[in-house]
């Protein structure tokens, strides 16, 4: 049975979203948000195992306490409404095509070692020397 999403959940999870990758200790968390310790471990327990946050253990001012964290990557819509992930990343091939490997004739036989070794290739070592130039001109 799917655990109902409470006002205290959603509020905790948008007060670590403002914190950031760093996360906060737990005691830190239902002081600033003015809540009970009962409530806050309640909910980041819902919420950790529904795998939105993560808790870490941790001594902070000479007590036990948890680190916690948002995790990354996780879909928002169930808590806040948004329809955003967070920390999503974009990749881009252009880099990739012009890899002289990407065309090389001699790719099968290619491997470390071998007659074309990918240690000693001049269309290689001719790529990189003009990326570095190009990169250094910028």
């Amino acid at each position: 049975m799917p655990r109902k999403i409470t006002e205290l959940d959603k509020k905790i999870y948008k007060y670590l979203l403002k914190k950031g990758k760093e996360g906060v200790p737990q005691n830190v968390l239902w002081k600033e948000l003015k809540i009970s310790s009962r409530d806050a471990s309640r909910s980041l327990k819902k919420l950790e195992e529904l795998g939105f946050v993560k808790r870490k253990p941790i001594v902070y001012n000479g007590r036990r306490t948890f680190r916690v964290y948002i995790v990354k990557g996780k879909k928002l819509e169930n808590l806040t409404g948004e329809k955003t992930i967070i920390n999503r990343p974009t990749i881009s091939i252009d880099g990739f095509t012009e890899i002289p490997c990407m065309y090389c004739p001699y790719i099968d036989m290619c491997y470390e070692g071998g007659f074309y070794d990918p240690t000693n290739c001049d269309l290689i070592m001719k790529w990189i020397k003009e990326n570095i130039a190009k990169a250094r001109h910028k």
